[in-house]
């Protein structure tokens, strides 16, 4: 993930929390312009924290966009997806 791939804005928040969050411009919006993949955050009422979390999910989601089920949460879906069809052989079998 190169930043120069980057546009990061950051925006008004919204929603509970008063006036710290309104009045701040702590929400995170981060654009992959190459795949045009988009995430918003504001988790926290800290704008450096968001932005990092804004990155990790910006790489999880571009990992899955690249590499489809071979990605990280691809694998370990298939993983639980396998546990648990094994399990429920088990039981049967019982």
């Amino acid at each position: 993930l190169r930043e120069e791939e980057l546009i990061e804005s950051f925006v008004r928040g919204s929603g509970p929390g008063g006036q710290k969050i309104n009045k701040t411009s702590n929400r995170v919006v981060l654009v992959h312009e190459p795949t045009q993949l988009r995430v918003e955050c504001q988790e926290t009422r800290s704008l450096q924290q968001n932005r990092k979390i804004a990155r990790t999910r910006l790489k999880e989601k571009l990992d899955e966009y690249l590499n489809g089920s071979q990605s990280k949460l691809g694998v370990k879906q298939q993983k639980a997806a396998m546990k648990k069809q094994k399990s429920k052989s088990k039981s049967r079998s019982r």
